[in-house]
């Protein structure tokens, strides 16, 4: 049965297949037995029901969902259904509950899921796993190649030995993460394991979150590059998305979300350090 899927946002990691949708349907958009309306943000949730309304005459049934809106998000994970082919989650929720994160309020407990087979790998904090389920895991992905672990490293929870597993795959990149100032010092024990397996900067990524003190942040993006990652800046979101940045903030974020422009200026930067 052909499932119409409709996010109100496009994402890098949602679907394109025909039957993703991205906006209300129009005089050639197709009759399906059930629209999903999937809402991933909590900023989207009029949108997303102004998509469910507009969607109720090309579908038997309109369902509207997703992390932003269902209390039982995440109970499995069906690939290439709400993600695009090649995204898997393995796990959902997370033991730590950070005061500028949501998944612990919108995923709940940490637990394991079903492993499919994918080369991206979009858990919120897969080093919370368990052996086993880490095991699993990394013999899946040791038939895949291009490997990303796009929803980041936990830096706390990163030891040697995971370190080492991952060295023993296809790695493309690894993300991890700098938040706040006081987790320099614990991101650059997780980056130096990594380094001291062969990782190099090539494989190595990490999301800045931006959007408070710009001498703070650019103090943190140009630390994570001396550590030996590539620092991407993201401008802060809260539940509501009711933070207007300026158009000098929305400038500065793009300057550090490039990868050619980040390396340029970067490089510039420690040569004159």
């Amino acid at each position: 049965m052909r499932i119409a899927r409709v996010f109100p946002t496009r994402t890098s990691m949602t679907p394109i297949d025909r039957d993703a949708y991205f906006d209300v349907p129009d005089l050639f958009t197709p009759h399906y037995k059930e629209v999903h309306i999937s809402v991933t943000f909590t900023w989207d949730k009029k949108k997303g029901e102004m998509l469910a309304e507009a969607w109720k005459k090309h579908g038997d049934m309109v369902y509207l969902g997703g992390g932003a809106i269902s209390k039982d998000y995440g109970l499995d994970f069906e690939p290439g259904m709400y993600l695009k082919k090649g995204v898997i989650i393995t796990t959902r929720g997370c033991i730590f509950n950070c005061v500028f994160c949501q998944v612990r309020e919108r995923e709940g407990e940490f637990r394991e899921l079903n492993i499919k087979s994918g080369h991206i790998i979009q858990d919120n904090n897969i080093l919370a796993s368990s052996n086993n389920h880490w095991d699993c895991l990394m013999n899946k992905l040791s038939f895949e190649k291009d490997i990303e672990f796009k929803g980041g490293l936990d830096k706390r929870l990163l030891t040697l030995k995971r370190a080492k597993d991952l060295r023993g795959l296809k790695i493309k990149s690894l993300w991890l993460a700098c938040d706040q100032s006081n987790g320099i010092e614990g991101l650059k024990k997780a980056v130096r394991k990594l380094q001291k397996v062969g990782f190099t900067r090539n494989h190595l990524y990490c999301y800045v979150l931006i959007g408070d003190n710009a001498r703070e942040n650019i103090y943190r993006l140009r630390e994570v590059w001396k550590m030996g990652c590539i620092p991407f800046a993201q401008l802060f979101r809260n539940k509501e998305d009711s933070i207007k940045y300026s158009k000098s903030w929305k400038r500065f974020q793009r300057r550090w979300d490039l990868p050619a422009i980040i390396r340029t200026r970067c490089r510039s930067i420690t040569r004159k350090d």
